[in-house]
């Protein structure tokens, strides 16, 4: 059961079974992966959402966009559904929403706020309270107003090990055994990843 489900606000969204979203959070038009979690007073509009990601309180995804090239930036003059529910003009010249797309295992800080259009990598981490205005690689740490690349989680080679394995579209069977569970545990190493794809070779063997 979502907690704090008859507090949360969805409309045209796909909130994975094993999901949660936590009381006074906005979902509009997104996905929500397996397994990753969106905290207390988020508002996350237009965004794919994989597995395994923490989302943190606060977080604003997706707010839309205006123009700057035009005389005017306000919506009445270019959108026929806007905040103020006026309509000036019935033929919409502007595209205000674009979709963001965050990756797998992806840990999302307090009070971020990701722009539109911006593509999250796997196993990225966004510090708290960033602005976050541009692509994030995978496995990549950023952080600040705007957001900068601090350092990766690994070694280069590490990361596209790990990301070679896609571990988080195998099955919850497999994740929750014993050898996987004692893996995940241990600090990351080479040899912590060969371990990994030898255990998921010898799943796919059975299968």
């Amino acid at each position: 059961m979502r907690p704090f489900k008859f507090l949360v606000y969805q409309r045209n969204s796909r909130i994975s079974k094993y999901a949660k979203i936590y009381g006074f959070s906005r979902i509009t038009n997104s996905v929500v992966g397996n397994y990753s979690y969106v905290s207390y007073n988020c508002i996350i509009n237009n965004c794919t959402i994989g597995r395994f990601c923490s989302i943190a309180t606060g977080v604003k995804i997706g707010l839309g966009t205006h123009p700057t090239d035009l005389i005017s930036t306000s919506p009445i003059f270019y959108s026929p559904k806007n905040s103020l529910r006026v309509v000036w003009n019935r033929a919409s010249n502007f595209t205000e929403h674009h979709v963001v797309s965050i990756g797998n295992d992806v840990w999302i800080g307090a009070n971020v706020t990701i722009l539109d259009g911006v593509k999250i990598g796997n196993g990225a981490i966004i510090g708290a309270n960033s602005l976050v205005t541009k692509d994030v690689r995978p496995y990549a740490i950023v952080g600040g107003v705007p957001a900068k690349m601090i350092r990766t989680r690994f070694e280069e080679e590490l990361n596209e090990m790990i990301d070679k394995t896609k571990w988080w579209d195998l099955s919850i069977t497999f994740l929750k055994s014993p050898q996987v569970i004692e893996l995940f545990s241990k600090k990351i190493t080479r040899d912590t990843i060969d371990s990994l794809k030898l255990l998921i070779e010898k799943e796919t063997d059975r299968k």
